[in-house]
């Protein structure tokens, strides 16, 4: 390396002339939002010996209107000095945040690479290029801790990912300033990375200085590493859950779904209990992402608890039309068929589940939890569960669906009223009534579970403990990824 050469100049260019596909006149997109890090990678990038083709980029994400027009007329200051194209766009994050209830901060990232994609297709660009550091490399990893991630994703940002380079993401932020500094570069503070509500801010201001502070000085450096490992450990593992799928995944034209069924992936059963859970894991995973769907810890763990069950049919519902259904030693992972305009073809659900005693209850079938406490009757207090009298109640009980014009006593009702009936007056839409679960023991039915109880089983002045009955989503999962029809109809007692 040249005497002359700034260190940092020489390790971005060396990282740059190991892309494939990269090479002298390349176009490449910058992204560039006036901070320190975007600033500096503009900059690197303008300096280094491979001579790129570069466009910049500013998103506005009109979240700062006040500060955004200073932004813009510095990045294109820059651009002119430097001899750069310069292009900007603007994107409604505050729109996408009140019309899908997304966080501030998922809105802005969604909307701000879906426009640099868009810009760079425009611009012909071969590759787009972020200002990621180390220490936002950090960030994310405590990011992932806090909001629960698996292995691949403690391995951090990729320095390329398709088109995406991340030229900076082993450089930190202070050598960056300081690179900014020697050449007499300036650059916009964005006052949001000082505002407490966003938790990466949270991080960065108060959870990662405490750690180096009170905990470990190097902590930053030992994530690093971490990270470092966790990235090289899930190259073997990304290799063998590979095998694992081609092992699992029955052949296409071995496989011949009922006529109702909608394409999909079918498993052979018995090649997945021979995986480690580990395999299965990610071949569940990959399985619902080739399906569309969100493959949440909570998703993942019911498939593979209905993998490893002993039924020899049954259905999983797993939100937004993707069902599992077993069939002849097969897993047929599918999402229903559309019968009508914006309607879901119907498709039977039977729920039956011995229930030994208190405890909590995994429903796999609607990715849901039965949660049943025996508790001292005196002193009571409402706590949003069903109540019945524990002495009226005789164990092992019976989860099931309800039988046709099968009959109950609301508790404050007058009579008995056909089960259907009474759910549809509570709101449940007609496709979940006939498998919204019931609990009964040998004299008949307990509880509509989440929405009412039978009047021969109500808390007295006799009683002495109550059995408390919750219905409520499965640790970790998201309501509206299952079945929401017991959240729409609050209980009574």
């Amino acid at each position: 390396m040249p005497l002359n050469v700034d260190p940092l100049v020489a390790r971005v260019g060396s990282f740059l002339r190991r892309v494939p596909a990269l090479g002298p006149r390349s176009a490449v997109l910058v992204a560039v939002s006036g901070g320190s890090d975007s600033l500096a990678l503009l900059h690197l990038l303008a300096t280094v010996d491979l001579p790129l083709r570069l466009t910049a980029a500013y998103i506005d994400h009109t979240l700062r209107p006040v500060e955004t027009p200073g932004e813009h007329a510095h990045i294109s200051l820059t651009c002119q000095r430097l001899g750069i194209p310069f292009v900007s766009a603007s994107v409604d994050v505050p729109l996408l945040v009140a019309t899908e209830g997304r966080s501030p901060e998922e809105a802005a990232r969604h909307l701000r690479y879906k426009e640099l994609e868009r810009l760079r297709s425009e611009c012909g660009a071969a590759f787009i290029a972020l200002g990621h550091t180390a220490d936002d490399q950090v960030e994310e990893f405590f990011l992932r801790l806090l909001r629960g991630a698996g292995r691949q994703g403690f391995c951090g940002m990729a320095r390329q990912r398709g088109r995406l380079l991340r030229p900076l993401l082993t450089e930190r932020k202070a050598s960056l300033i300081d690179y900014l500094q020697k050449n007499g570069l300036s650059w916009c503070d964005d006052s949001s990375n000082a505002e407490h509500h966003y938790l990466r801010n949270r991080v960065r201001l108060d959870l990662l200085p405490l750690l180096e502070s009170r905990f470990s000085p190097a902590i930053r450096d030992t994530v690093l590493r971490t990270m470092a490992i966790f990235s090289e450990e899930e190259e073997l593992l990304a290799s063998l859950g590979e095998q694992a799928w081609q092992e699992c995944l029955c052949p296409a034209e071995a496989v011949r779904p009922p006529a109702w069924q909608a394409p999909g992936l079918v498993l052979d059963i018995a090649s997945c209990r021979r995986q480690h859970v580990a395999l299965l894991r990610r071949v569940v995973e990959k399985c619902l992402w080739s399906l569309g769907g969100r493959p949440s810890y909570a998703r993942i763990a019911v498939v593979i608890d209905f993998i490893k069950s002993d039924a020899q049919g049954g259905e999983l519902h797993l939100g937004g039309g993707l069902r599992a259904r077993r069939a002849r030693g097969e897993l047929h992972l599918f999402c229903l068929p559309v019968a009508g305009p914006g309607r879901i073809a119907k498709v039977s659900r039977q729920i039956e589940q011995t229930i030994t005693g208190p405890g909590s209850h995994s429903v796999a079938e609607v990715c849901r939890e039965l949660r049943l406490a025996i508790t001292p009757a005196q002193g009571q207090q409402p706590t949003g569960s069903l109540q019945v009298d524990a002495d009226k109640v005789t164990f092992p009980l019976l989860l099931r669906s309800p039988q046709s014009g099968e009959r109950f006593r609301p508790c404050h009702g007058a009579g008995s009223k056909k089960v259907n009936r009474y759910l549809n007056e509570r709101g449940i839409p007609a496709a979940e009534r006939h498998s919204w679960p019931l609990l009964c023991d040998g004299e008949g039915i307990i509880a509509l579970v989440g929405l009412d109880i039978d009047q021969s089983r109500r808390v007295s002045a006799a009683t002495t403990q109550v059995l408390e009955i919750e219905w409520r989503p499965l640790p970790g999962s998201d309501d509206r990824e299952c079945d929401t029809a017991a959240a729409q109809a609050s209980p009574q007692r």
